[in-house]
């Protein structure tokens, strides 16, 4: 009976993750404020919850926590999640290179280049019933005077309203005070550590006589004043002990308010592995390319040099940046070049990798020649393969095709293609250099030499599909 009713529950979430519909759309690709929207939709139609964070780039909690809900499946309800609001200054880890962003939401203010991040927020504003922006602070909100770091002048570990009640231009009446403690009660219960517990903090920003005049620019005061959307300011405190600990902190506060607007989700995990960059595509004068962490690759003066994309074990977050030209984020960017460069890759405000570009001398590109080596690793060990040549391998063998070169003037490596070989997870460009290659991974047949399955050429071809010389690698 309990299998039967264990099987009978799986399906019914396994239900709702198949019908729930998510989307993402990315405005401002390729310039500093690039900024990502995700959507989560449930299977059955409900309140809609606008999640924000990051818009202060060091306050790491608030746009992980933030990122953690993109990936959730929802059977009840929708989500609408802006985990890096301020893509610039999480890349840089500061408050705001170009001024706080969360003091634009205001009347008319200054031109910017992040009006058009704070426009594209206040849109996804009035679509949401509730509004949570996700934030670090220092110290611990109290109501009373502890000590420095304790005391009703601290943001952290707060939820913070603008004000008790909140009266909409259409009359209506937002509770935001009563609301607010009922969350926090059944927050705290869940937080061992009565010196962890967060507070109610009403800032009290309608009143002419408040001492938080800035907060009348905010996101949540815009929300109310424009939308009358019920919106809260949640802190956790940089104070914390733990990054862990924030994230934990603000799920509490987001999984809380989710249940009070019966919107029923498949709960996120937290996951903080170090970032790591898996390989980058770059395209040289049009012809495409993988490289690595740490590489070293030559280019000719006048080269025109474009990244067009970056994979690391987190997919969220990146940004790669060539130093000395462009802005912060370089993706999808083309510059010519005069001289060697510096390619820096970032997941956030952290660098997970680097390529050098170096110039070299000027010369043919490709060489056809009479001679042709490949140059592969197999199992770690560098073996040299003449064209026309086979080399015998076994499908417990590992292979990266590293290069290819005549015995002409060689400035370039020419792309190297694996017949029957398609890289897993990524587009299939034609060129298989630098990938790690399990020859027990499916392979297809049909590429091979008269389609048995056993000798499987290897092609070097110019960008323009010319083919410049070949070998063979035999499965025992």
């Amino acid at each position: 009976m309990k299998a039967m009713v264990s099987l009978l529950m799986f399906s019914l979430l396994l239900a709702g993750a198949v019908h729930a519909k998510s989307s993402h759309k990315t405005y401002f690709k390729g310039s500093d404020y690039e900024l990502q929207v995700y959507s989560v939709k449930g299977k059955e139609p409900g309140k809609t919850l606008l999640l924000i964070g990051g818009i202060q780039g060091d306050e790491p909690g608030g746009y992980l926590s933030a990122d953690a809900y993109v990936d959730m499946a929802l059977q009840k309800g929708n989500l609408i999640i802006v985990p890096r609001a301020n893509f610039k200054s999480i890349i840089l880890g500061q408050r705001g290179p170009d001024g706080d962003m969360n003091r634009q939401f205001g009347d008319n203010p200054a031109p910017n280049p992040m009006l058009k991040v704070v426009n594209k927020l206040k849109e996804l504003i009035g679509q949401a019933d509730m509004f949570l922006h996700l934030h670090d602070g220092w110290g611990f909100h109290r109501p009373e005077y502890i000590d420095e770091l304790r005391n009703p002048s601290r943001y952290g570990q707060s939820l913070i309203a603008d004000t008790d009640i909140f009266t909409c231009d259409s009359g209506e009446k937002l509770h935001l005070g009563d609301l607010a403690k009922d969350i926090l009660q059944k927050v705290n219960a869940r937080i061992a550590r009565a010196d962890y517990h967060l507070h109610y903090f009403n800032t009290q920003t309608d009143r002419p006589d408040t001492r938080h005049k800035a907060m009348r620019k905010t996101a949540t005061f815009y929300a109310l004043r424009r939308h009358c959307t019920p919106a809260y300011g949640v802190e956790a405190s940089k104070n914390l002990p733990s990054l862990a600990l924030k994230i934990r902190y603000h799920h509490l506060v987001v999984n809380a308010f989710m249940r009070h607007l019966d919107i029923i989700p498949l709960s996120p995990t937290v996951s903080l592995k170090p970032g790591k960059l898996e390989f980058a595509q770059l395209q040289i004068n049009g012809e495409k390319s993988i490289v690595h962490d740490g590489e070293v690759v030559d280019i000719k003066p006048g080269d025109t040099v474009k990244v067009n994309r970056m994979v690391a074990n987190r997919s969220r977050g990146l940004s790669c940046d060539l130093l000395a030209l462009g802005d912060l984020n370089d993706l999808g960017q083309s510059f010519k070049l005069d001289q060697g460069r510096r390619l820096i890759f970032r997941q956030e405000g952290r660098m997970i990798g680097e390529v050098a570009l170096r110039v070299g001398a000027v010369g043919q590109t490709y060489a056809a020649g009479k001679t042709r080596v490949f140059v592969l690793e197999v199992n770690g060990e560098k073996r040299l393969v003449m064209q026309n040549q086979t080399l015998k391998l076994t499908p417990d063998d590992q292979v990266i095709i590293r290069a290819s070169f005549s015995d002409g003037n060689n400035t370039r490596s020419p792309e190297i293609n694996f017949k029957g070989w398609v890289p897993p997870g990524v587009p299939n460009i034609g060129d298989d250099r630098n990938y790690v290659i399990r020859l027990n991974s499916p392979l297809q047949k049909r590429f091979s030499v008269n389609g048995r399955g056993h000798l499987y050429p290897l092609v070097a071809e110019s960008p323009d599909g010319k083919k410049l010389g070949e070998m063979y690698i035999q499965l025992h």
